[in-house]
C-alpha cells in the first residue's frame, strides 16, 4: 500500500500540469490597438464580446470609427498598450475572467495637430478550458475618455477676419461696418419647400439657390447655414418678416463696405465662393458659400489669399443639447493681413471727378519710385452694390453697354497716336538719323516712301523746316513719318524694340494687378500675327503709322503713363507698384514691396533732354496742341497730346510729367471714342483731367 501512494501524486501532478492555463488578455488589446492604428474596424469588432456588439451594432462600431475619423480630419494615429492588471476578488485573489489594459492614443490630425488621450479596455473571459478566449468588453468610451453615451465628437470652424485695405495715407478704400448674416438650422424646419418660398423673396435669392446651401456636403441638422449678409440698415427693416419663419436665425457679423466710392474696378469685390472655388482654398478653410474675391474682379480676388486669413478648427466632443463636454485640440484663426496701397485718396479723387462719366481712363505715377497715385477708369460702378447683395444695380451695372465693370487703365488697349511720337524721336537720337538742332520738313502731305505710301498731317498747311521742338509742339506727323523711314531703312526692327525698351507691348509686371500687354507690331509680329501671306509683310507704311502711334500698336493707360515715367527720369522703366506693404492687425510691417527697375529705355538721356524741351512747348507755347487747358496753370507741365483714329470717334491721349524742372508725377490720360466738335477736342480733354489732378497733387487750381 505504502508503494501506491506516491505514484497517487505523481499522477496527480501529471493531470494538474496537462490542464491548459488561462491565455493572457494582453495579445488580444494589442491586437486590438494595431489594427486601430491601421484603420482595420472589421478586425477590431471581431475582437469584441457578444453584449458589447449586440448593445452598440455596426452602426455604432464599424461605420461609426470612420465617420468620427472623418470629423476629426484624422490622418494617423498610434494605439499602444500598456500591461493588463486584474480587479480583486473578496477573496482577495485576482479576477481570473476579466483584466483592464491601459490605452494610450495618438491622434494625428490635420486641422488641429496632434493630440493624446488616455483610456482603457476592459477584457472579459468567454468560453471555458481550451475555448476560453478574451474579448473587449467595449463602450465609447475605449475611444475617448469623455465620449459617454450620446455624447459626439464634433469639428467647428473657427471664423477668421478679412483685411483692410488702406491708402498710403491710412484711408480705409475697403473695410467692414455691422451686419448680420441671415442662416437657417436644418433641423428646426419642418417644411423646407415652405421655407425656400417663403425667405427666397426677403433675401433676394430663388427657391432652389437657398436648397442647395441648406444641402451642402458639410450640413448637418443642427449646423446654422449661412443664406445671406446683409448691413445692419437692411436687417433692421427685413426683422419682421424673419422672424416668422420657422428655422430661421441671425449672427453679427462685419459686412464689406467701400466708404470712399474710390478705385472700384482696381479694388474689385466680394462674392460666394463655389465648390471649385472653395476646393482651391481649402488649406485656409474655405467653404463653398464663404465670401472670397470675385475671380478676375481686382485686388480682392488677387490678394485674396492676404486678405482672407484662414480659418480656424475646434474639435471637441458636445453633449446632446451642443454644449461642449470637452476640448480635444484647437488651431486658432489667423486673421487676414491690411494691405496698403500706393494711392493717394486726393489724386485719386480728382482723376475720377475729372473723367466724370465719360469711358476713359487716368494713371498718375510716381517717376522716381513706380508708386501708382492714382489709376482711375470711368464709367464707374457702386462696389457697395456687390457688398450688400443689390441685385437691381448689380444687374444695371452688368448690363450697361459703356462697361463700368471694365478696368480701362489697366485692361483698355488703345492706338496712342502722336502720344508715341517721343519714342520715335529717341530711337531716332539714338541711332544717329537726327541731331538736336536738325530740320525736317513738314509738309501736308509726305511722299517719302513714293505715292503708294503717301500719308497726310493733320494739320492743311505746309509748316515747312522745323526742328524737333517744334514737331512735338506742333505734332507735325509728317516730320516724324521722315524719322520712321530712317530708322527702318537702316534696320526694321529698330523702332518696335525702341518701343518695347519704353515698356510697351509686354505686361507691366505690377504686382497683383490683372492688365493687359498690349501690341507692338514689328516684322516677327506680323509674320506670327497674321494666317494671309499677304498680310505677314513688314510694309513701308507699317513703320511710318507706327512713328505716329498708328497701325496695329495697342498700349493701356497703365502702360502709358510708365513710359512718361521714363521720358521724365532719364529712361528708368520701373516695375509700377500699387501694392506697398501686407501689414498684420498689430500695424506691423510682414512684407515690403520695394521699387524695383524693369530695365533703361533705349535712349540717351541727353536726347531726353531735348525731347523733355519739346515735350514743356506742348504746353507752353501758345501753338502747342495743349496750350489751352494749361494757361495760366502755376504748375510747369511737360507733355504730349494723341488723337488716334479708330472706325469711330477718335481717342484723345495726353501724356507728361510734372513739374518740368522736378518731376514728381508723370500721367497719362485717354478718353475713349471721344466726339469731336470745333474747339472740342480729345487731346485738350485729356489734358484738361490731367490738369485736374496735378493740380491736387501740387494743391493748385
Amino acid at each position: 500500500m505504502r508503494s501506491l501512494i506516491p505514484l497517487l501524486y505523481a499522477a496527480l501532478a501529471v493531470a494538474s500540469a496537462c490542464e491548459a492555463l488561462p491565455p493572457s488578455p494582453d495579445p488580444v488589446a494589442k491586437a486590438y490597438a494595431d489594427a486601430w492604428t491601421k484603420g482595420h474596424y472589421q478586425e477590431m469588432w471581431d475582437l469584441l464580446t457578444d453584449e458589447s456588439r449586440a448593445r452598440v451594432g455596426t452602426e455604432g462600431f464599424v461605420d461609426r470609427l470612420p465617420l468620427i475619423a472623418q470629423e476629426m480630419t484624422l490622418r494617423s494615429l498610434e494605439a499602444t498598450t500598456g500591461p493588463s492588471t486584474r480587479a480583486k476578488l473578496p477573496n482577495g485573489s485576482p479576477d481570473p475572467r476579466s483584466a483592464t489594459v491601459p490605452l494610450d492614443v495618438t491622434f494625428h490630425t490635420t486641422r488641429v495637430g496632434d493630440f493624446k488621450r488616455s483610456t482603457e479596455l476592459s477584457l472579459v473571459l468567454v468560453g471555458e478550458k481550451d475555448k476560453a478566449a478574451w474579448r473587449i468588453a467595449w463602450t465609447p468610451e475605449a475611444i475617448l475618455p469623455a465620449l459617454s453615451a450620446g455624447r459626439l465628437v464634433r469639428m467647428t470652424r473657427i471664423d477668421t477676419s478679412r483685411g483692410v485695405i488702406r491708402a498710403r495715407d491710412g484711408t480705409e478704400l475697403a473695410t467692414f461696418v455691422a451686419g448680420s448674416i441671415v442662416g437657417v438650422v436644418p433641423g428646426q424646419v419642418r417644411s423646407e419647400d415652405g421655407l425656400a418660398l417663403s425667405l427666397a423673396p426677403i433675401v433676394g435669392l430663388t427657391p432652389d439657390q437657398i436648397k442647395a446651401k441648406l444641402h451642402q456636403p458639410w450640413v448637418r441638422p443642427d449646423t446654422f447655414v449661412p443664406i445671406r449678409t446683409l448691413g445692419g440698415a437692411q436687417l433692421d427693416g427685413l426683422k419682421p418678416k424673419l422672424s416668422v419663419i420657422e428655422g430661421v436665425a441671425s449672427q453679427a457679423t462685419r459686412v464689406r463696405s467701400y466708404p470712399t466710392g474710390l478705385a472700384s474696378q482696381t479694388l474689385g469685390y466680394l462674392a460666394e465662393a463655389s465648390d471649385v472655388e472653395a476646393q482651391k482654398r481649402a488649406g485656409r478653410g474655405v467653404q463653398a458659400g464663404d465670401l472670397i474675391g470675385k475671380a478676375n474682379s481686382g485686388l480682392e480676388d488677387t490678394l485674396d489669399d492676404v486678405l482672407g486669413g484662414t480659418y480656424g478648427w475646434r474639435l471637441s466632443i458636445i453633449e446632446p443639447n451642443g454644449d461642449r463636454a470637452e476640448l480635444l485640440g484647437e488651431t486658432p484663426a489667423i486673421p487676414g493681413m491690411d494691405v496698403v496701397l500706393s494711392l493717394d485718396p486726393a489724386l485719386q479723387l480728382a482723376a475720377e471727378t475729372a473723367l466724370g462719366d465719360r469711358k476713359g481712363a487716368l494713371v498718375a505715377e510716381d517717376p522716381w519710385t513706380g508708386e501708382i497715385l492714382a489709376i482711375a477708369s470711368r464709367p464707374t460702378f457702386d462696389l457697395n452694390a456687390f457688398a450688400n447683395g443689390d441685385a437691381l444695380n448689380i444687374a444695371r451695372f452688368s448690363a450697361d453697354a459703356r462697361k463700368p465693370l471694365f478696368n480701362r487703365a489697366t485692361f483698355g488697349q488703345y492706338p496712342t497716336g502722336s502720344s508715341f511720337k517721343p519714342i520715335t524721336a529717341a530711337a531716332a537720337m539714338k541711332e544717329g538719323l537726327y541731331k538736336a538742332g536738325d530740320r525736317i520738313d513738314c509738309p501736308a502731305r509726305w511722299t517719302g516712301y513714293g505715292e503708294q505710301w503717301a500719308q497726310l498731317n493733320h494739320e492743311t498747311g505746309n509748316l515747312g523746316l522745323i526742328d524737333l521742338r517744334t514737331a512735338l509742339a506742333r505734332s507735325c506727323n509728317t516730320f516724324f513719318y521722315e524719322l520712321g523711314k530712317r530708322l527702318n531703312d537702316r534696320n526694321t526692327d529698330l523702332l518696335p524694340n525702341a518701343a518695347k525698351s519704353f515698356g510697351l507691348g509686354k505686361a507691366t509686371d505690377i504686382d497683383y494687378v490683372l492688365e493687359a500687354e498690349g501690341i507692338v507690331p514689328s516684322p516677327a509680329w506680323k509674320s506670327q500675327y497674321f494666317a494671309n501671306p499677304a498680310d505677314k509683310v513688314w510694309n513701308p507704311g507699317d513703320a511710318t503709322n507706327l512713328a505716329i502711334g498708328q497701325g496695329f500698336l495697342l498700349a493701356t493707360p497703365l502702360q502709358m503713363a510708365n513710359y512718361a515715367a521714363a521720358l521724365a527720369n532719364d529712361g528708368i522703366v520701373w516695375k509700377p507698384r500699387l501694392v506697398l506693404e501686407f501689414r498684420d492687425r498689430t500695424g506691423t510691417v510682414q512684407k515690403k514691396f520695394e521699387r524695383a527697375e524693369l530695365g533703361h529705355a533705349a535712349s540717351v538721356p541727353t536726347d531726353l533732354t531735348q525731347i523733355r524741351d519739346g515735350m514743356r512747348s506742348v504746353v507752353a507755347d501758345t501753338d502747342g496742341t495743349v496750350y489751352f487747358p494749361f494757361r495760366g496753370f502755376p504748375v510747369s507741365v511737360a507733355g504730349k497730346s494723341g488723337t488716334a483714329q479708330t472706325p469711330t470717334d477718335p481717342d484723345g491721349w495726353f501724356i507728361g510729367f510734372a513739374s518740368f524742372e522736378q518731376p514728381s508725377i508723370a500721367f497719362a490720360a485717354v478718353f475713349e471714342e471721344f466726339h469731336e466738335t470745333p474747339g472740342n477736342f480729345a487731346s485738350q480733354f485729356a489734358g484738361t483731367a490731367v490738369r485736374s489732378v496735378v493740380g491736387a497733387k501740387f494743391g493748385v487750381k
